[in-house]
C-alpha cells in the first residue's frame, strides 16, 4: 500500500471513542469524528441501516463484510450472532487502521487490508469530500481529487483464499463498485442466506435485482435519495425453511 495523501490523513484524524446502546448490549467503537461520520456509525450500530430480520431458530455462522470501513457492520453483527465467524475486507489505509483497532480483541473477526473487485489491480481510491465513508474507486460529487493507491483482489479468488465456503450473511458497500464485485461472485450468491447491499445508481439497483431475482426476495429497503439506498435480500430457501416469513404474502386466486 502506498502512504496516505495529506487529505486522506485528515479524513481519518484523531480517534474519537463512542459507546452506543445496541440491542443485546453496548458497543464501544473508535471512529474519526469528521463530517457526519458520527451519525452514520450510530445508525449502523443501532441497526437502522442494516436491520436484522427476526427469524426464530435461525443463526448465522459466517459473515463476510466487503467494504468494512471502520468495522461498524462487523461489530453490530458480532453482537447479533456472537458465535459467527466474520471476515472483513477494507482497502483504505485510514479506515483499516480503525477496523483493526476496533476488532483486535474479537477473535472471530478477521480483517484484511484489501479491496475486492472484478480483477486483481492497483487503483486510486478517491478521498471522500467530507468524510472517509465516501471514499470510492470512482470520482463523483462525494469525492475529492486526491486519493491513495490501493490493492484490489479478484473477489471470488480472495474469498476462496480468505473466506468461508458458505456465507450466511454478505454485506457489500463499496461506493459504486458493488456490481463488479457481485458479478464476480455470481457463482456463489445463490447459496448466501442474506445479502445487504448499498447501491449508488438506479441502474445498479435494477441490475442487482436482476442478478438476485431467481434466488432471493427483497426483505428490506431504504431509499435515502435518488440513486442511493440500501437493500436487504433473503434467500428463497429460507422461506421454505421458515414458513412464518410468508405470513404477509397475499396469494391471488
Amino acid at each position: 500500500m502506498n502512504s496516505q495523501s495529506p487529505d486522506t490523513a485528515a479524513l481519518f484524524g484523531d480517534p474519537t471513542s463512542m459507546t452506543v446502546e445496541s440491542g443485546a448490549g453496548n458497543i464501544t467503537v473508535l471512529f474519526p469524528d469528521v463530517g457526519n461520520t458520527r451519525r452514520h456509525v450510530q445508525r449502523i450500530l443501532t441497526g437502522l441501516d442494516y436491520s436484522v430480520l427476526p427469524i426464530e431458530g435461525y443463526t448465522a455462522d459466517t459473515i463476510v463484510d466487503i467494504g468494512a470501513n471502520i468495522g461498524g457492520f462487523a461489530l453490530y453483527m458480532n453482537q447479533q450472532f456472537p458465535d459467527a465467524r466474520c471476515v472483513c475486507f477494507e482497502p483504505s489505509p485510514g479506515a483499516f487502521n480503525y477496523l483493526a483497532e476496533n476488532t483486535k480483541d474479537i477473535p472471530n473477526i478477521t480483517a484484511h487490508h484489501l479491496g475486492l473487485f472484478s480483477h486483481d489491480s492497483e487503483m486510486t481510491l478517491f478521498d471522500g469530500a467530507s468524510q472517509g465513508l465516501q471514499s470510492s474507486l470512482y470520482a463523483s460529487a462525494e469525492t475529492s481529487q486526491s486519493g491513495t493507491t490501493v490493492t484490489l483482489r479478484h473477489a471470488e479468488r480472495a474469498l476462496e483464499e480468505f473466506g468461508p465456503k458458505h456465507i450466511s450473511i454478505l454485506k457489500v458497500d463499496t461506493e459504486g463498485a458493488e456490481m463488479p464485485i457481485l458479478s464476480t461472485l455470481a457463482i456463489r450468491l445463490g447459496d448466501v442466506d442474506q445479502i445487504y447491499l448499498e447501491y449508488h445508481s438506479e441502474q445498479d439497483r435494477r441490475e442487482i435485482d436482476t442478478l438476485l431475482v431467481e434466488t432471493h426476495v427483497l426483505a428490506g429497503a431504504s431509499a435515502k435519495a435518488v440513486h442511493r439506498g440500501t437493500n436487504h435480500y433473503l434467500n428463497k430457501a429460507l422461506l421454505e425453511a421458515y414458513p412464518d416469513l410468508n405470513v404477509l404474502k397475499i396469494a391471488r386466486t
